[in-house]
Parts: C-alpha cells; structure tokens; sequence
C-alpha cells in the first residue's frame, strides 16, 4: 500500500520546501503536442495518474493515528459502570446528560407512535392554511411542557415560524424588499448586503431568520399556487438571462417595481 505510512515518515512539524530558480534555457523544452485527440486524452491521463501519486497524502498507521479498541468480553459489571460513570474524562468527552433526568421514566405509546395525522380535523381551521400552524404550535407547546427547560437548551425555540417574533414587522417587510433587490448590487452577495442593512443583527439571526421564516413562507405560498402561476428563483433567474440576450439591456436597466423597491433603503 503506497498511501500507508508509519509514523517516522510523518513528522510532527512542516517542513518548508526549497525552490530553486532555474534560468529559462535550463528548462526542459516539452514535447510536440500530439495532433490526435486520444493520443491528448491518453497523455492527459497520464500527467493525472503522475500528480494523483505524487500530492496523494499518506495514511498513517500506528497507535498514534488509530483508537485502541478492546475485545468485546460481555456486559459490563456493575463496578465497570460505577467506574465509568464517576470518570471524569466520561462527562469530558460526552458531556452531560440534559434528558432524561436521573431518575425519570420515559413512556413509549406505540400505538401513537408512527401513526401519523388523522384524515379528519377537529381543529378551528379543518383544510386551511391556518390549520397546519394549529397542529405546529400544539405539538411545540406539548413539547415544551414535557421536556421543559431542555427546550431552550436545545434551541427548540429558535426553530420554525417562533423566529419571527424577534423581528419586527417593519424588518420583516425590509429583509423581504432586500432580497428581491440583491441582484441589483453586483458582485455583492446577499449576507453581505443584509448584514450591512441590518447592523443589529448577526449573521446567526439573518441565516435562522431566512432558512425558518422566510424560505418557508416562501414555499407555502408556491404550494398554493397554482401550475402555471409557481415562480421560483431558478426560473427568474433563467427569465432574466433570456431577457439579457434578447434585448441586449445591461444590467443598469430594471424594471420599475425594483426600483420603487431601492426607496425603502
């Protein structure tokens, strides 16, 4: 196995290479170029294998590089689990238990387990829109009362439509106009554009804001569209190259709903 290595031929420091500066006459001339394309592809090949072998980085072996399993001998004893459980390095390594709690007793149903949504509602909104963020919120707030403060520990409040609440309706409004408006500012991506805009707030906020409320919103609404009536942002980017082509605008030129959009910044 060439890749393999033991760990005498992996140092533990870099060592720097040395470049020597050749004059242009001592160079080694290339060949002709061959005229055929297979006997090209076949030289390509070649050249590929030759660089692959070279930069290929070594795989060491050894008790420096590999975990050190024991043989399985049984379950462990209870002095064995005692021993563990007290190890420091154990609650180091893996860290604390957060849930259960010492002592509790997890209930499985397995018949609600796995059943899934009923075809018939009881909701105040059967078959609506409204009826989806019903059933949301019940399952959140259930789950909030069960596992209580592990909830914000495992950050279940800072997932889903919750979001939102800690953007104001004049934000939301801004970020929606800022997005529309980004391929106006070329060579700028987006975040960095929104993170300007939006200085009081960081990029964790901006990227949960768009991936929980905003992306979603977005989708709900696609899905209630109709066929012939769903844009998405493949085909306004397809749409606007053809434009591009057709009529040779430049990318000074946008329609005027962008523009009245650019009176909002």
């Amino acid at each position: 196995m060439e890749d393999v290595a033991d760990q005498a031929e992996l140092p533990s420091f870099s060592k720097k290479r040395k470049y020597r500066t050749k004059n242009q006459s001592e160079r080694p001339r290339k060949g002709p170029t061959p005229t055929r394309k297979s006997e090209r592809l076949a030289r390509r090949m070649v050249l590929m294998t030759s660089v692959l072998l070279t930069q290929r980085k070594k795989i060491g072996v050894g008790e420096q590089f590999q975990a050190e399993i024991p043989d399985w001998t049984g379950p462990p004893s209870d002095a064995e689990l005692s021993w563990y459980r007290n190890d420091p390095n154990t609650s180091k390594m893996l860290g604390s238990r957060t849930w259960p709690p010492e002592g509790y007793v997890v209930q499985t149903n397995i018949v609600v387990a796995g059943q899934g949504r009923p075809e018939s509602c009881n909701c105040p909104y059967p078959g609506n829109f409204y009826c989806r963020l019903h059933h949301i919120n019940t399952a959140r707030d259930r789950l909030r009362s069960e596992i209580g403060q592990v909830f914000k520990e495992w950050k279940f409040d800072l997932m889903g439509e919750q979001v939102s609440e800690m953007w104001s309706i004049e934000e939301q409004l801004k970020f929606a106009a800022l997005e529309q408006l980004v391929p106006v500012f070329e060579n700028k991506s987006f975040w960095a554009v929104a993170a300007k805009h939006f200085a009081s707030k960081t990029r964790v906020d901006l990227v949960q804001y768009y991936l929980n409320v905003f992306l979603m919103r977005r989708v709900s609404n696609q899905c209630r569209l109709s066929l012939l009536e769903i844009d998405s942002d493949e085909d306004e980017a397809e749409e606007e190259e053809d434009e591009d082509q057709s009529d040779g605008s430049n990318s000074s030129q946008r329609p005027q709903d962008v523009q009245e959009v650019k009176k909002i910044f």
